[in-house]
């Protein structure tokens, strides 16, 4: 599944790029935190596919700097909206957490956790992955930097761990090096794939235009 996310700084720019990306995407992330303000009810329904919306903080690769209690207000209106997912840092404090998971409605919860600078050793990959299963989310995100090649073998492998377990995720590398393992995550039943909608509307390093990738999936099942 290819997840597009709609890179804008207000509702009338996210509006028009919702509009392009429609027809090609499976799914759209809504990047709150790229955007200085947003209308969640307009954007929500000018969607033909269903929705992501994240919040990504600071600390873990995003632009978003707003603090715990605003962070979860924002999730907690996208829910209301009708928001098909809602993306929640396994970092943010569990009293946040909590509310937004007992509060998620008809909404599902992706639980993130991004590591911008490296790419953990196995086993606290493997423990990263418990503990994001632990706290009952319906999805779980794991994302590094891959400074090797061999970054990207930790990571995938954590595909068939989590598929042994019945558990969906999305799991892969960022950067340069890393763009190998958005393809293989894919091949690899990955819950989806975030691919941009043109090249340079990326919304982390690495990020591969849906034509691309289209055109490289093709060539490998060819």
């Amino acid at each position: 599944m290819f997840c597009i996310p709609i890179i804008a700084r207000d509702t009338e720019k996210a509006l028009e790029k919702i509009d392009r990306a429609n027809p090609f995407a499976d799914m759209l992330e809504i990047r709150l935190d790229m955007m200085d303000s947003f209308d969640l009810h307009q954007i929500i329904q000018a969607s033909q596919k269903p929705t992501l919306v994240t919040y990504r903080s600071e600390k873990e690769g995003g632009r978003g700097s707003a603090d715990p209690k605003s962070l979860t207000d924002y999730l907690m209106i996208a829910i209301h909206e009708g928001a098909d997912l809602v993306d929640v840092e396994l970092s943010l404090p569990q009293k946040w957490r909590d509310k937004i998971f007992n509060a998620k409605g008809g909404s599902g919860i992706v639980i993130s956790t991004h590591r911008d600078n490296d790419t953990p050793s196995q086993d606290d990959l493997e423990k990263i992955l418990k503990d994001s299963i632990d706290t009952g989310a319906h999805i779980v995100k794991i994302v590094t930097k891959a400074e090797t090649y061999e970054d990207n073998l930790r990571v995938l492998q954590l595909i068939p761990t989590a598929h042994a377990m019945g558990v969906k995720i999305i799991a892969f590398s960022m950067g340069p090096r890393g763009r190998i393992s958005r393809i293989f995550s894919h091949l690899m039943g990955s819950y989806l794939t975030f691919v941009s909608l043109e090249e340079g509307e990326e919304s982390a390093a690495g990020q591969i235009p849906i034509n691309e990738m289209k055109k490289i999936l093709e060539m490998l099942s060819s």
